[in-house]
């Protein structure tokens, strides 16, 4: 089931064992503002009692900079409480997109939810 996360943003959740692994679908429009949703993912990760975050991104259609800021406030927030962020799924052009304003170093894609969870990373490996 999809839910609104933020304007023009939708999530779709799963669990595992300390894990919520938060599909994310956007931007849906123009008007998409993705201010405000490292906070609502902070609050899942609370009500769910999970302090590692996975995000699957290959329904993201391109990164708008709201979102890699949202990403980075979420990225650091976790690491600052000892919490682990990772994402998947990022379609090349979404990874070249972080790397034009040095963002990539700050974070590690995995491939797939199985890489991601196991902390399998396999730099240059074909998709």
């Amino acid at each position: 089931m999809l839910v609104d996360l933020a304007p023009g943003w939708k999530t779709d959740l799963d669990r595992g064992p300390g894990w919520l692994i938060v599909k994310l679908y956007g931007p849906d429009s123009d008007e998409a503002d993705a201010t405000g949703l490292a906070e609502c993912l902070r609050t899942m990760m609370r009500q769910e009692f999970k302090d590692h975050l996975l995000l699957e991104l290959e329904n993201v259609q391109g990164m708008p900079w709201d979102f890699v800021r949202e990403l980075c406030l979420l990225r650091d927030e976790l690491e600052g409480r000892g919490a682990i962020l990772r994402l998947c799924g990022m379609t090349p052009e979404n990874e070249s997109r972080l790397g034009e304003r040095d963002f990539a170093p700050r974070f590690t894609h995995y491939r797939d939810r199985e890489e991601a969870i196991i902390g399998l990373y396999r730099p240059g490996k074909a998709r």
